[in-house]
């Protein structure tokens, strides 16, 4: 019995340092979400259309969340070339689906700023086989439920309700598994909590866990309908967070997706008065 036992560890130590990810062993500590401030200052949140966004914490570390840029018609014109951030230093990506996930736009991004990469452990591990260079966090945050502090940035996977497949050659073409679709908690230098649901259609836990576990000063949620939650269960889904403040996403990026800000935030009176709507435009920033 001990000798498979030690057999098992070797062999997956191997596999860990085969695979490139020997970071494991010098991982930051998992932590429980710290209720405290420990720093001051704003919290830029600058929307790049549909789901894509790019957060600039208090210490100026810079995170994009689904950076969908090359084909993205509402993604603002200064990050077209990539070169626009000047620099990033985490990428979180919720799913795999094209309008979320472009490989090609994936390896620029990294061959440019080299980011940790953060993301589901299915979804990880297929950027880690496409970009062998990629800095993927895989043993510090690769599923949901867990906290992890990245340099005084903490994040957790929540759960979402969504599909998830990644497809490499746009929106026709062959589906690859690349696990399931998730939604990213952060909390930054300043206390600020956001939470950004990913794609989803409601959920209970939006209350129980998110709402009163989580405690997010700001939700991001999609309002777009057809493919995630429209105006009203987005509204609806502010009454089970109870956040301070909703920024509204992933709508008017194609025709389909018709729902604007204003039909929302009439729902979010219906449904979540206390609730105050931010809308963004892409390419204005935002400080919280």
């Amino acid at each position: 019995m001990f000798g498979s036992r030690r057999q098992f560890i070797v062999g997956l130590s191997v596999l860990v340092f085969s695979l490139g990810f020997g970071n494991v062993l010098s991982s930051p500590p998992v932590m429980a979400f710290d209720k405290q401030p420990v720093s001051e200052g704003k919290v830029v949140v600058e929307w790049l259309g549909h789901g894509s966004f790019l957060f600039t914490s208090v210490a100026g570390k810079r995170i994009l969340l689904d950076p969908w840029i090359s084909t993205n018609p509402k993604c603002p014109g200064k990050y077209r070339n990539f070169e626009g951030f000047g620099s990033v230093d985490m990428i979180l990506w919720t799913h795999g689906h094209v309008d979320h996930f472009m490989l090609e736009d994936a390896k620029k991004l990294i061959g440019m700023f080299d980011p940790l990469v953060i993301a589901p452990w299915e979804l990880a591990f297929f950027i880690k086989s496409e970009i062998p260079r990629a800095n993927c966090q895989i043993f510090t945050l690769g599923n949901k439920g867990a906290t992890a502090d990245f340099s005084g940035i903490k994040l957790t996977m929540t759960e979402a309700s969504h599909s998830a497949g990644a497809q490499l050659t746009g929106f026709e073409g062959k589906n690859h598994f690349v696990g399931e679709a998730v939604g990213f908690l952060l909390e930054f230098e300043n206390g600020l909590r956001i939470y950004h649901s990913g794609d989803t259609g409601l959920l209970g836990s939006m209350s129980s866990i998110i709402g009163e576990y989580y405690r997010p000063h700001i939700a991001i949620l999609p309002i777009g309908g057809v493919f995630t939650m429209g105006p009203d269960e987005a509204a609806y889904a502010c009454k089970l967070i109870q956040p301070d403040i909703v920024i509204p996403e992933h709508y008017a990026t194609f025709p389909v997706l018709t729902p604007n800000a204003v039909e929302f935030e009439k729902r979010l009176g219906h449904w979540a008065p206390n609730v105050k709507m931010k809308e963004l435009i892409p390419g204005n920033p935002a400080s919280f």
